[in-house]
């Protein structure tokens, strides 16, 4: 997809599984292989510039969108916006960001966010290169919202994510990492390898040791003795609210 329609890495779509229910509908810019993995367990609505790709995944709801310079920047090629404003669906609940390809850019995004769902999930690939990391930056300052950087590519969320959902996410992170071509990792890092040894097994303890946490706290909520306490308690929350207020105004 991003690397001329190469298939998007095996830790993006493991993290869009984290972040997406499985048969919800998601929303791609820039289509390519990996549109084929992500449509049999998703609706795809994929983003396309290029004709020639325009349903090369037959499950795939395709959207060719040509590039076209923007009003707001004449140096600025970028998917037709008024197409998008008709093609989009209504609702969805990921967009994942690999494109346009190349040497276009995607800064034309950054003046489109409103076209967009703002309230779901955006998962921006290849943001170890210089371009993409500042696009995934600037969305975030634009959006307002909470940016996670791993080491190949970028999600912005509505709402902080979970422990347990992070552990996940940088464990999928590190698995493709040490699978990376060696040639492809000297392009954009001083290093090959890094000072720390890569754990998975670490992050995979995280999350196992975030669902148990997880499931004593609901044990605790599901208690008898829990419950009799948030009725006794129940009462009082008024004041409390009421104390609270006080004290803001004081300050």
């Amino acid at each position: 997809m991003g690397k001329s329609h190469f298939q998007i890495d095996e830790a993006i779509i493991s993290t869009i599984r984290l972040l997406a229910k499985k048969g919800s509908t998601i929303v791609e810019l820039g289509s390519g292989t990996g549109t084929k993995i992500l449509s049999s367990e998703y609706t795809v609505y994929s983003v396309e510039d290029n004709e020639e790709w325009v349903g090369h995944c037959e499950k795939a709801n395709y959207i060719h969108a040509p590039l076209i310079e923007l009003e707001s920047n004449s140096r600025l090629r970028w998917y037709d916006p008024e197409i998008l404003k008709k093609s989009l669906p209504e609702h969805y609940s990921l967009l994942l960001i690999d494109g346009p390809f190349g040497e276009n850019g995607r800064d034309g995004l950054l003046t489109h966010l409103d076209i967009f769902d703002s309230e779901i999930p955006i998962v921006i690939d290849d943001t170890l290169r210089s371009h993409e990391c500042r696009i995934a930056r600037e969305m975030a300052f634009l959006l307002n919202r909470p940016l996670y950087v791993f080491w190949n590519f970028s999600i912005i969320v509505p709402k902080l994510l979970s422990q347990k959902t992070l552990a996940g996410i940088q464990r999928y992170a590190l698995q493709n990492l040490e699978n990376e071509d060696e040639q492809y990792l000297k392009r954009y890092l001083h290093r090959k390898a890094p000072l720390l040894p890569i754990d998975t097994a670490a992050w995979k303890q995280i999350e196992r040791d975030s669902q148990s946490d997880r499931k004593r706290i609901e044990m605790i909520e599901s208690s008898f003795t829990w419950r009799i306490g948030r009725m006794i308690t129940r009462p009082l929350w008024p004041i409390h609210k009421l104390r609270s207020m006080i004290r803001k105004k004081r300050r």
